[in-house]
């Protein structure tokens, strides 16, 4: 009887201990999150603590990774990073042409990937060789593609053409 009852706590010990495996490999990205390779939330992952400008050459088209995130590479002076731009179809309202060798400033959260690379959650960026603008997020980090407050500004031209509006980065009906 007492053996019985000792292999029934071992199974349930082994179970329990599969499913808390499992659910700790979930937290690191090896789950059904949609982190991908780099481990970074670029929705929801801006940091105000690491808020820094950079300026450098764009080396790479602007490219879609798997969870729709635009993100298109810079050259700085010591390295390159991946600019995140925010999902795809927000990027595409900017209207902001990115083309290799374009001389480009960005301010933003900066991050180190799990995959080794260096990102910049993108807050403003100028494109200084065509004089365009775009605000992604606001002070704070709040992306304009979730509703967040943008202070309604944002700028696409080449003489600054600001539009102010009642904030938010959607359109209510």
């Amino acid at each position: 009887m007492r053996k019985d009852r000792f292999s029934l706590v071992i199974t349930l010990a082994v179970v329990l201990n599969c499913l808390f495996i499992g659910t700790s490999f979930a937290g690191f990205g090896f789950g059904g999150d949609d982190l991908g390779k780099s481990g970074l939330d670029f929705n929801k992952g801006y940091d105000v603590n690491t808020v820094t400008t950079v300026s450098g050459r764009v080396a790479s088209s602007p490219r879609t990774d798997e969870n729709g995130q635009v993100f298109v590479d810079v050259r700085t002076a010591g390295e390159t990073i991946s600019l995140s731009l925010g999902p795809e179809r927000f990027w595409a309202k900017q209207e902001i042409p990115l083309r290799t060798n374009d001389e480009i400033t960005a301010k933003g959260s900066k991050a180190q990937g799990r995959d080794g690379k260096t990102y910049l959650l993108v807050q403003k960026l100028t494109n200084r060789t065509t004089g365009t603008r775009a605000v992604v997020r606001n002070e704070r980090g709040g992306a304009g593609w979730s509703g967040g407050n943008m202070g309604g500004r944002m700028s696409n031209g080449p003489g600054g053409g600001m539009m102010r509006g009642g904030g938010g980065g959607m359109m209510r009906r």
